[in-house]
């Protein structure tokens, strides 16, 4: 009987004993989800407390935990960019929310083809959003970054809208392969290349491609400065890499409409100032004298006093005073209009925008304008697919005026045709007494234009193989065709005798496919992940080319009309093959190592090097994660990384390496082929190392931040077109000779100097400095005009003249110095005084906000950069240009008597008795100290109350108004510190060359901005 009722009592507490196993072995499984959105959060972490159990979500935020261990018990939850969040877990099925931490969110960057936290990061990496950028309306994004980033040098070569922009980020890398960085728009490799095909050109002014890009439609700028962020793009990397990322909207989001337009007004300021005619007449008459010639053969003189092969122009007193450059120079207009609309629901997420712009160009015969569409879709097809695509079409069409060297030029028509001459003559037609047009005429009769039409996309497609494993696919283009047409007719030089027509078009296309896995996971200690993927581009360029001569009459132009039709046509092509991988792994969130491995192939190459390898690898220590680490409110946060790494660079000829032979050698109206080019078989990559170290921290319970890096950078087997011996029958070959260094320093600080509920006031100071040095050059090279030099032990850009030491007090001729000690002023005493670099440039921006009213103030400034003032050479050469060209107003202070200091040499075109000349044109008198300080941008913002929008169902409406270029703080004679002719900045020899360069405008600008 007692053994029955055991039995029973055993039966009966099966129940309870199944239901404790289950208890301490209890299985949850459970979901994590946006707190707003409801959205799953794919990949994040959850780890029961003071334990290494747990697990990640899946594709649908869902996780699953066999705990081991009874219910309840605690659960952490952590992922990028929201607030971690520890959960008591009752039950086995729960859904956890987390909020978005907006901090973490801005501490998280997309480096390359991974996203991790800044404090995993060990490179040189800057990011800068959307909301940090200049406000003002330039017209590309490189201009709103100018002075921003510490390290990458931006300088505007002229004032006119839409051209050419000098960007070099930690120096300069090579002579001949380009030094402008690698731009990555949403993916897309995109072509940063002049298109520019007419032959006769802008004189200097070149258009910049990444105009036809709108800066309004760009969420975020990272820019990638050292090898171990650049080396994943290998062949691409050795000048730095710019990452833009543009806007898309967001998930489960309500439509929202933004509307912006600005109005502005322009003018350029500084603008040479020219003597008057009866001072123009007097110099000249001067020289004449001084050069020992007679005094009744002056060419200033009565007209009556008639001389055989001296001809007179009548008393200098009697001479009037023509303004040429006021007719050229005008009040400039502006409008900009920017329409977007962006959201989504739970699988998709638009946004598109639309932008029209027109910009005046302070110059006239100088209008930008620019429209612009761009849609970019993301669509969730499953839990798992993902689907999207980024479009951007535009559509900038550009009126053009040559403006520079040339007879044809409008600038040398107004700036240097002397002021005393009229501009009609007595029956009316337009003068012309030199060998330059008349302006006059140019403005009248000028008909060149173009117009890019520019369309990049990118379609993707991406699949979660497992929650932390996704492989994407993308397929890539950039299609650029530019488009010029230009009308020469007879009143203008080159439109004699019976007109001229020309029509250019030019198509530039790349197609690139990439494959991409990543992998990526996290534990309670470690967090590590892993990436994979595979490049193919194609890169095309054609170009048409067709010319007509003879027309009927000025009313004639298209070509069809022409009496004489010529035509051409080009093309070239280049392919790139590329493997790459890459890792990143932290322990305990203070010691982080990841590394990068990428190798290329490129048809530019020959086939025994046509493979470049370019691995790099990075360490980090958050120090102030060690347990060492004093807490306290001085130092918050302390940041140590180190990097090194390899980087190319190929951008050279399509078929460099490669014996080429060319058509139209014909003999005898038979066509025939003649050898055009040299091979060279052996030609390989040139090659960029990089070390660099780096300190970041904050301050002051994080009031003050900073960045500091040291960098070294090490370029070798250099690719120039070198000089061969005539009996070979060809000028030069490329090939691999030469090595060339940068290092420098830059720093970074930003500061939350007040941050109260009602004020705001911000601060960023940037300062950097690079130091550039040729290490090996076999033999010395000579850039354009004569002026500058590559010569080994000196830097890119020096300049190569006579050292001008001052004016002899006595006898009033210039001083040069005798380098090799001869008593004779000959080629031979030519030396390097200097260079174009500066000694640091950087930017000091102050942002403050006042309840509703806000004020950005944005200066940039550079030191100790040289720039060569070429057009002071003809305007203030002493007169003894006689009446072919202007003289500039500071040519009055000459040396007249003896004991005269401070003055320009004594007026004569006689040659010293030294050999040398009071006014050479290579000389460092022309040479001066370009440092500057300017108010970059101003902009004073008012947001209007929401409690009055709220009526008119507006979200959000912002006045402002916008002053660029208010101030400018420098000792340069010219108009504008930072111009940069760059007459062939593509080799690498010129830049620092103010040749009749247009100054940047002083502008103001209204705006408004609207979201609905």
């Amino acid at each position: 009987m007692k053994k029955n009722l055991l039995l029973l009592g055993l039966f009966a507490l099966i129940p309870f004993l199944l239901q404790a196993q289950a208890t301490i072995n209890a299985t949850v499984k459970g979901k994590i989800v946006d707190q707003k959105t409801q959205e799953p959060l794919i990949g994040a972490s959850v780890l029961i407390k003071g334990t290494t159990n747990g697990g990640i979500t899946d594709v649908n935020g869902a996780f699953l935990l066999n705990t081991g261990q009874k219910l309840p018990f605690t659960v952490v939850v952590s992922f990028i960019g929201y607030y971690s969040k520890e959960v008591v877990v009752n039950n086995s099925d729960v859904t956890i929310e987390l909020s978005q931490n907006e901090k973490d969110l801005n501490e998280v960057i997309v480096v390359g083809y991974t996203q991790t936290r800044r404090d995993a990061q060990t490179s040189a990496v800057t990011t800068i959003n959307s909301q940090d950028v200049s406000k003002a309306s330039y017209t590309s994004i490189t201009e709103k970054l100018q002075g921003q980033v510490p390290g990458l040098l931006i300088s505007s070569n002229s004032g006119v809208p839409g051209t050419s922009v000098l960007v070099r980020l930690r120096g300069a890398t090579s002579i001949t392969a380009g030094n402008d960085p690698l731009y990555i728009i949403d993916g897309v490799f995109i072509n940063n290349e002049n298109l520019q095909g007419l032959s006769r050109g802008l004189g200097g002014q070149t258009p910049n491609p990444l105009s036809d890009l709108n800066p309004e439609d760009i969420e975020s700028v990272s820019v990638l400065k050292d090898a171990n962020a650049t080396a994943i793009y290998g062949a691409r990397g050795a000048n730095g890499v710019i990452l833009i990322t543009t806007k898309r909207g967001s998930r489960n989001s309500k439509t929202k409409i933004n509307f912006s337009a600005d109005y502005g007004v322009g003018k350029a300021t500084n603008l040479w100032e020219l003597v008057t005619g009866p001072e123009h007449a007097t110099m000249v008459n001067l020289v004449h004298i001084n050069d020992g010639k007679t005094f009744e053969t002056r060419p200033f003189r009565p007209v009556n006093e008639v001389i055989a092969g001296f001809p007179a122009f009548g008393n200098p007193e009697d001479q009037k005073t023509y303004d040429r450059l006021s007719d050229v120079f005008r009040i400039a207009h502006s409008q900009r209009y920017n329409l977007s609309l962006s959201g989504g629901d739970e699988k998709t997420n638009f946004y598109l925008g639309a932008e029209y712009q027109k910009q005046e160009s302070t110059l006239k015969l100088q209008d930008f304008g620019r429209f612009a569409f761009r849609i970019n879709l993301d669509h969730s097809l499953s839990k798992r697919f993902k689907i999207g695509t980024s479009n951007n079409l535009s559509s900038v069409p550009r009126r053009l005026v040559r403006v520079g060297d040339g007879p044809a030029g409008l600038f040398q028509a107004a700036l240097h045709t002397p002021t005393f001459y009229p501009i009609y003559n007595e029956d009316g037609s337009f003068s012309k007494p030199t060998v330059f047009d008349n302006h006059i005429a140019i403005l009248e009769n000028s008909d060149t234009h173009s117009n890019s039409l520019r369309s990049i996309n990118n379609l993707y497609a991406t699949y979660y193989i497992l929650p932390n494993l996704s492989f994407k696919t993308s397929l890539s283009s950039d299609y650029n065709l530019y488009h010029e047409k230009a009308y020469y007719n007879t009143n203008l030089v080159y439109g004699q005798p019976a007109g001229e027509s020309n029509d250019v078009s030019t198509t530039k296309q790349s197609l690139i496919a990439e494959q991409l896995l990543n992998y990526s996971f996290s534990s309670k200690k470690s967090d590590f992940s892993f990436f994979l993927g595979n490049t193919v581009q194609f890169t095309s360029t054609e170009r048409q080319t067709l010319t007509g001569t003879g027309f009927p009459s000025n009313q004639f132009k298209r070509i069809t009309s022409a009496a004489v039709q010529t035509a051409s046509s080009t093309g070239s092509d280049y392919g790139l093959v590329s493997f790459f991988a890459g890792s990143n792994y932290t322990f305990d969130n203070r010691y982080v190592i990841d590394a990068n491995f990428r190798a290329d192939a490129s048809s530019r190459f020959g086939a025994d090097n046509r493979w470049g390898y370019f691995p790099s690898i990075g360490l980090g220590w958050n120090i102030s994660n060690e347990r060492f680490f004093p807490q306290n409110d001085v130092i918050n946060n302390l940041r140590l990384k180190t990097s090194y790494g390899l980087t190319g660079n190929q951008d050279i000829d399509d078929f460099a390496s490669r014996g080429l032979w060319a058509g139209g050698r014909n003999y005898a109206d038979l066509p025939g082929i003649a050898p055009s080019q040299l091979a060279n078989p052996n030609l390989k990559w040139e090659t960029t190392s990089q070390f660099n170290i780096g300190l970041s921290g904050a301050l002051l319970k994080n009031k003050i931040s900073f960045e500091f890096d040291y960098y070294r950078k090490y370029t070798s087997d250099l690719l120039i077109n070198e000089p061969v011996a005539s009996k070979t029958g060809f000028g030069s070959v490329y090939t691999n000779v030469g090595e060339i260094s940068n290092k420098g320093v830059e720093l970074l600080i930003t500061s939350k100097n007040i941050n109260t509920k009602s004020l705001k006031w911000n601060t960023t100071f940037t300062i950097s400095h690079n130091k550039n040095r040729i290490e090996k050059l076999n033999n010395p090279i000579t850039g354009s005009y004569g002026m500058y030099r590559l010569e080994q032990g000196y830097s890119l850009y020096s300049i190569w003249v006579y050292n001008y030491l001052g004016v002899n007090p006595e006898t009033g001729n210039a001083i040069f110095e005798d380098v090799d000690g001869d008593k004779q002023i000959t080629a031979t005493d030519r030396k390097i005084v200097g260079n174009a670099w500066p000694n640091f440039e950087g930017t000091f921006k102050n942002t403050v906000s006042y309840k509703a009213f806000d004020l950005n103030v944005n200066l940039v400034y550079r030191s100790g950069n040289k720039l060569f003032n070429y057009t002071a050479f003809f305007l203030e050469a002493g007169a003894t240009r006689g009446i072919t060209r202007s003289i500039q107003k500071s040519s009055l202070n000459y040396w007249k008597k003896p004991g005269d200091k401070d003055v320009l040499p004594r007026l004569t075109s006689l040659v010293n008795a030294d050999g040398s000349r009071n006014y050479e044109s290579n000389t460092s008198r022309l040479l001066e100290d370009a440092s500057f300080i300017r108010v970059r941008d101003i902009t004073l913002g008012y947001t209007i109350p929401a409690s009055l929008l709220s009526k008119i169902k507006i979200t959000n409406a912002r006045l402002y108004v916008t002053a660029t270029n208010l101030l400018t703080f420098t000792k340069y004679t010219g108009p504008d510190p930072e111009t940069n002719s760059a007459a062939d900045s593509g080799s690498g020899l010129v830049q620092g060359l103010d040749f009749n360069g247009t100054p940047q405008t002083k502008s103001v600008n209204f705006g408004v901005n609207v979201t609905f």
